[in-house]
């Protein structure tokens, strides 16, 4: 039969309950709090992380806000380049098209003025030829009555003019100058027709002069202050020569 000790039971069960609460007080306290501790930092630190994890997630947006705000920045930047690239070409191109006209207008211009230059100076040659043509010719030709000849013509000829337009400003009781000039020394009957023809047509005292010129050639010019009229042969040949010009 069993026999059963109940003080060694209890015994037992006071072991048990005294190794419990040894365990309960040293070890299952201190786990359960280490436990708690653990947990709440690894809340905390989750929570840490959903924080980091937000401020990432906004740190991307506006990053990724910025880098599309920065790529339209700069697609609007270039299209703003490009705009004023545009606009300094084609003022660039309209500048040099303006001087290319401006050069082209000038070019033309100087080409004309040379041009017209050219046939003036091929006209002056021209008419310097033919009149020295003519005037060697006449100088051949001249004789003593040719001479004569032509400064009768040249008398007749003051005759025929109004001549007292060219004193009318002669002061009162002054004496104009008038001065003759002929291409041969004259007679003193020529000189004397020739006084008595400008007094008549004159009117008035004339303080009178001769002088004689070669290169007249023949016949002669009548000299007042301020005109004078050329009945010689050089000067029909400087019309000529003019004339000759003008019909090159």
């Amino acid at each position: 039969m069993l026999e059963i000790n109940f003080s060694t039971i209890l015994l037992q069960m006071a072991n048990f309950f005294i190794l419990v609460f040894i365990l309960y007080r040293f070890l299952f306290g201190p786990l359960q709090s280490m436990l708690k501790k653990r947990a709440i930092e690894t809340t905390r630190a989750m929570d840490e992380a959903k924080l980091a994890q937000g401020a990432a997630e906004e740190a991307r947006r506006q990053y990724e806000e910025k880098s599309n705000n920065l790529d339209s920045e700069i697609a609007a930047r270039k299209n703003e380049a490009r705009i004023v690239i545009e606009q300094t070409r084609g003022q660039m191109l309209r500048d040099v098209q303006k001087q290319i006209d401006r050069l082209q207008s000038q070019t033309e211009e100087t080409l004309s003025q040379m041009q017209s230059e050219a046939i003036l100076q091929h006209k002056e040659k021209l008419g310097k030829v033919a009149s020295g043509f003519v005037r060697g010719i006449m100088s051949d030709l001249m004789s003593p009555q040719l001479q004569k000849s032509l400064q009768d013509k040249f008398l007749d000829q003051i005759k025929e003019l109004d001549l007292v337009k060219f004193v009318e400003g002669t002061p009162p009781g002054e004496m104009p100058y008038v001065k003759v000039i002929t291409a041969n020394p004259t007679t003193e009957s020529y000189q004397e027709r020739l006084a008595s023809t400008l007094q008549k047509k004159l009117s008035i005292p004339i303080n009178l002069t001769f002088e004689v010129d070669p290169a007249l050639i023949a016949g002669g010019l009548l000299k007042f202050e301020n005109e004078l009229i050329d009945g010689s042969l050089q000067g029909q040949i400087e019309h000529f020569q003019k004339k000759y010009q003008e019909m090159v």
